[in-house]
């Protein structure tokens, strides 16, 4: 028996119809609503190409949050004065180690007042989220909204768990 289309099915087939005869990277400027920059204007910013192995500069934190063991942080262009309101960082937890659960309030001048996005990377370990253990493993995404309490914990006996974490500013 035919599958009844979705209106999202729909939508993906008028979408490939409407660009069937486009380049990807056209495709990409279309959806993006994207325009080519002069190449002869100067960038509209200060910042330059970097490239910022994940590997280089972690800095080992001891009870992030008041949890357990020692992180290694990898803090993303922190040094260059990035623009917010973004923080890009990889956490390497190691077993037993955790990021301990708190919560993020705007005005909190502790723990900041952040969106959290979760995306592990390798390992297993086990999330904390406004009350319910929640297994986490590698290729999970774990979106953590300001207010609400949350951690994160390798349980693991043997495997670092990575990952990474974005934290968007809210006011």
């Amino acid at each position: 028996m035919p599958r009844k289309p979705t209106s999202t099915s729909r939508r993906r087939v008028l979408l490939a119809a409407s660009t069937a005869l486009l380049t990807p990277i056209e495709i990409f400027k279309k959806a993006h609503a994207m325009t080519p920059a002069d190449p002869k204007s100067p960038p509209s910013h200060p910042y330059t190409y970097r490239n910022d192995p994940d590997h280089e500069r972690l800095i080992a934190y001891k009870g992030v949050h008041e949890g357990n063991g020692t992180i290694d942080i990898k803090f993303f262009f922190r040094d260059e004065g990035a623009p917010k309101p973004a923080l890009l960082l990889i956490y390497n937890i190691p077993p037993g180690a955790s990021e301990g659960v708190h919560t993020h309030n705007v005005g909190d001048q502790k723990n900041g007042s952040y969106d959290e996005f979760y995306y592990i990377l390798s390992g297993s370990g086990e999330m904390q989220i406004d009350g319910k253990r929640v297994p986490v493993t590698a290729g999970d995404h774990i979106f953590t909204p300001n207010g609400v309490s949350h951690g994160i914990e390798n349980t693991a006996t043997e495997a670092v768990l990575k990952v990474y974490l974005v934290a968007m500013t809210r006011d």
